[in-house]
């Protein structure tokens, strides 16, 4: 006999939901939800326990879902409809890297569509592989619903502005004037001397803390809560290299995040104009 809570997420109150649960949840919290403008989700993932109960979750925040099991399914469907936000696994229907090839195609197509991969595959690699692919963010899925909408939400409200008309130099500039990184708190983006940096929301969560704190030793501790996030030491190590090499595109010689051994991550501004 099946255990019907294998592999669903937790909700907000920590207990665990079955299938039947959620099927229940979402039949009863949709009618109302279906009156309010949301925000329209794709989700792509091939466990059909999981995908039940995250798009119970999701439709909780109103959030607005379209689930996928496969990948030519979420491909149909992307042609089909605009999404304001894409959460993908990597792994679909023992393809070991369809979410990577959708992500692909998805980018090429919409530039601007934010793109979460929601998967088990927390290795260094497969976490470089998407973000080099375009995805805006990379999470496991033992990731708390809060924190998963509280990025689909900064995400869609960085596109929302871009594309809605307002003059993003009205928002750049919020940093120290001295310096040449910048810090746009409404877009979440960063920028190096007018440059903007391609980052994940988890790379611009830590480097604004790093910044913010700037002269002071952030532990990895501080960086995970920071991002919001409970992830391995290492890959906060990957995040940092990251963004390093992104701020290295534009000045080579950029050595501004100090290692501390054994103790974390500084910032000295040594890149003042």
């Amino acid at each position: 006999m099946i255990d019907s809570t294998a592999g669903a997420p937790p909700s907000d109150d920590g207990h665990w939901r079955s299938d039947t649960d959620s099927a229940r949840i979402r039949r009863a919290g949709r009618p109302e939800l279906d009156k309010i403008a949301m925000r329209r989700v794709l989700l792509v993932e091939d466990d059909d326990i999981l995908r039940m109960n995250y798009e119970t979750l999701l439709t909780t925040h109103r959030l607005s879902v379209r689930a996928c099991a496969t990948k030519s399914e979420a491909a149909a469907a992307f042609e089909q409809e605009k999404f304001d936000v894409i959460l993908l696994d990597v792994t679909l229907g023992g393809e070991d890297e369809a979410g990577f090839a959708l992500c692909q195609a998805f980018r090429e197509q919409r530039k601007m569509v934010p793109i979460i991969f929601l998967t088990e595959r927390d290795e260094d690699s497969d976490r470089i592989s998407g973000l080099r692919l375009g995805a805006d963010d990379y999470l496991s899925k033992t990731i708390s619903s809060s924190f998963l909408v509280a990025r689909i939400n900064a995400l869609v409200r960085r596109v929302e502005t871009l594309t809605g008309g307002q003059n993003e130099a009205a928002t750049l500039f919020q940093s120290d004037v001295n310096s040449r990184l910048r810090i746009d708190h409404q877009l979440s983006r960063a920028y190096w001397q007018g440059s903007p940096l391609e980052l994940s929301l988890t790379q611009f969560w830590i480097l604004k803390d790093l910044f913010e704190h700037s002269g002071t030793v952030r532990s990895i501790t501080d960086l995970m809560r920071a991002a919001n996030i409970t992830v391995q030491p290492n890959t906060i190590v990957v995040h940092i290299k990251a963004i390093r090499e992104q701020i290295q595109q534009f000045s080579k010689d950029f050595a501004c995040i100090k290692s501390e051994r054994a103790r974390g991550y500084r910032w000295i501004d040594d890149y003042r104009s």
